[in-house]
């Protein structure tokens, strides 16, 4: 791993540079006391390193020991994950610590693969060439940071760590065994192969085992027919208003189809493709991934290689026709064709995409240097790409998750958006806010915004995904926890069906109001952990601060629970966030805020370390008992049992008891009853 000011390389696992001097990142910074976490742990181990430190000098096996961890912590840093520590002759990496990103198991599962590959690369030409066992597992940990004896670390703790351990110890050499909750989350970007239940070592329930070989492009969005889709009619007439008017006319235009993660964006994009082939248009579907961002030209390569299997020939082929046509020397003005010909060239330099002679590529073609020059002829060039793309048939290009597009490929996406207009050409264009690309406001351009569905389409997706009616009840709990986000409602449901969290009634479904209460299924909260990972640590403390007080919470409650912390905290940035909600009444004193659905509140709250969540908890009601007028007594014993103070909550207890049963709220009267017993209990256990 080069060091960020010199470049040198860096022996793994050292903390500062041996040439400049720099400070090396550790997994330990940026991540603060601790927290509960979502990740995916990597355990890759060389295979044979025994017998080289048999046949081989010891200084020998150790150049080419640690020539190839380096080449395995590459990897690693690649894709974003965190070295937690090398032991031996292998490689311990999280995905999720101390930042996690939207796609932490599919990371992980593409790092392995290039682990592979790059060893197989540092090891080519060697007498015993050197392999890898790897396992992958996902799930909850434990993340703390561990000060001892001057040094600083993380330790994390949790079954995906030992999981991954004993399925990479399961794993013959070169093979990569995933659990089932990292394929889950991965798919259908990965191939595998299902081998099974397998009980590993030291463990008591059976893993579902899968076995790693490939990454797969994606070629439309993985829409899994499980449920229709549902609540988005106007959307998709929109959509299909223009399909039709370009056929019709030859004139196209962008949609830009702008909503948060989940909302049900590629799920519509993914509808379109019937109608779009219905009207004659050509498909072609560009996956764009944050773990791509850095990858230059990978949008334009993507293209060029679905062109390439579409008409069953090499990239560079296609690239050749579209650009000259079938004739090896077009009849071209020769400043035009020297443009365009460098900026192709420079382009695919940077992408490491093959211009061979027998594709029709001159060789030994030299970029352009000057940015002005390759500039124009990338313009050039992708003027004349795009029209005779459309010559023949028109197409609707799909650019799913156009927000993560790598910014080298953006300015000659951005040319085919502003050609759209003219041409027979729809550009469906999904994003999430706030980003608003410049040719937004051009004329040929539609935005639609994307809300969450309403409480009608929300029990018909839930209904769908569960198999039967939902009751009404069940159907309110579920509207009000997601706020209608499509993803959210969907993966609830079938995390409660596999769960046996979903209770019959009569012919329809009821949600079982303990399964209700147990949190957020494991895909929600590596996506809303990635989100809550995103703000400023002051923005994050405030965030999980306003989880302790409740779904609603005023900011001067907030400010007064961070204490020092306070200094920084910006609600406004919660709200551009899409996490928190201002009051309906901006003048209203104190300012009232609200989290924008359960699941952040929920997500946020669960990142808390016992300790830490106690702390505030007391912190809280002390800041309440203080308060004039006094709050609600409810209120302030949730949170006296919440801090684990039972001698304060018991009194709080027997009088919200006593009063819950004056007003004849029997059930709640039961409940705190039922309380403060085990809280007595409990004290009397102790003193035995």
């Amino acid at each position: 791993m080069p060091c960020p000011d010199c470049a040198t390389p860096t022996a793994p696992g050292a903390r500062f540079c041996h040439h400049c001097g720099r400070r090396l990142d550790t997994l330990a910074d940026g991540l603060k006391a601790g927290d509960r976490r979502v990740v995916s742990a990597l355990f890759a181990d060389l295979v044979g390193y025994t017998r080289l430190v048999d046949e081989l000098d010891p200084e020998e096996v150790r150049a080419r020991v640690e020539g190839a961890l380096l080449a395995l912590a590459d990897a690693v840093v690649h894709f974003g994950g965190s070295l937690e520590k090398f032991i031996g002759d292998a490689v311990l990496a999280v995905f999720g610590v101390p930042v996690a990103h939207d796609d932490d198991p599919l990371r992980a599962c593409l790092c392995a693969l290039e682990m592979q590959a790059a060893l197989t690369r540092y090891a080519s030409g060697a007498d015993q060439p050197m392999e890898l066992r790897i396992g992958i597992a996902t799930g909850e940990v434990v993340a703390a940071v561990r000060e001892m004896a001057g040094t600083r670390s993380v330790a994390l703790t949790g079954d995906p760590m030992t999981t991954a351990a004993r399925l990479q110890q399961l794993a013959a050499p070169n093979e990569i065994l995933i659990d089932e909750a990292t394929v889950s989350a991965a798919e259908p970007r990965i191939g595998v192969d299902h081998l099974g239940e397998r009980l590993l070592r030291g463990q008591r329930r059976p893993v579902q085992v899968h076995r790693l070989w490939t990454e797969r492009r994606i070629i439309s969005h993985p829409c899994r027919k499980l449920a229709p889709l549902v609540g988005r009619g106007a959307e998709t007439a929109q959509m299909v208003a223009l399909l039709r008017r370009a056929a019709e006319t030859g004139r196209g235009g962008t949609v830009l189809l702008r909503g948060d993660a989940g909302i049900g964006k590629s799920r519509l994009l993914c509808e379109m493709e019937e109608d779009a082939r219905a009207a004659g248009f050509a498909w072609m579907w560009l996956d764009n991934a944050p773990h791509s961002m850095d990858t230059a030209y990978r949008a334009v390569r993507t293209m060029v290689d679905w062109l390439a299997d579409e008409q069953g020939v090499k990239a560079g082929i296609v690239a050749r026709r579209l650009l000259f046509g079938d004739d090896i020397t077009p009849d071209l003005d020769p400043d035009m064709a020297r443009l365009m010909m460098g900026a192709i060239v420079a382009l695919a330099r940077d992408s490491e995409m093959s211009l061979l002679p027998e594709e029709g590529w001159e060789s030994g073609i030299a970029g352009l240097v000057d940015p002005e020059e390759f500039k124009v002829g990338l313009r050039m060039a992708t003027q004349l790409w795009v029209r005779r793309l459309v010559s023949e048939k028109p197409r609707c290009i799909v650019i799913d998750d156009f927000h993560w597009m790598d910014p080298s490929s953006r300015m000659a996406m951005d040319f085919m958006v502003q050609l759209s207009g003219e041409l027979p050409l729809v550009v469906l264009a999904g994003s999430r806010p706030p980003a608003v690309p410049d040719w937004a406001d051009l004329p040929h351009v539609e935005v639609i915004d994307l809300a969450g569905l309403d409480e009608a389409a929300t029990e018909e997706l839930g209904t769908a995904v569960a198999g039967a009616t939902l009751d009404s009840e069940s159907a309110r709990w579920l509207y009000h926890r997601t706020a209608g986000n499509a993803l959210f409602v969907g993966e609830i449901m079938r995390t409660l069906r596999q769960t046996g969290g979903l209770e019959q009634v009569g012919e329809g479904v009821r949600i079982d109001r303990g399964a209700a209460r147990r949190g957020v299924p494991l895909s929600l909260r590596a996506l809303l952990g990635a989100r809550i990972d995103a703000l400023p640590p002051a923005q994050r403390g405030a965030l999980e601060a306003a989880a302790v007080i409740g779904m609603s919470f005023s900011e001067s409650l907030l400010l007064a629970l961070c204490g020092d912390a306070a200094e920084g905290v910006d609600l406004r940035e919660l709200a551009e966030a899409g996490m928190v909600v201002g009051a309906d009444d901006p003048s209203a004193a104190p300012a009232q805020w609200h989290f924008r659905h359960q699941l952040y509140l929920d997500a946020a709250y669960g990142r808390l370390l016992i300790d830490r969540r106690q702390m505030l908890h007391r912190t809280l009601a002390d800041i309440l008992d203080g308060m004039e007028p006094k709050p609600d007594v409810a209120e302030l014993a949730r949170h006296r049992v919440a801090a684990g103070d039972g001698e304060k909550a018991l009194p709080l207890l027997e009088q919200a008891a006593r009063e819950a049963a004056a007003v004849g709220a029997m059930p709640e009267a039961e409940a705190f009853a039922r309380a403060a017993a085990e809280i007595k209990a409990a004290a009397a256990a102790a003193v035995r």
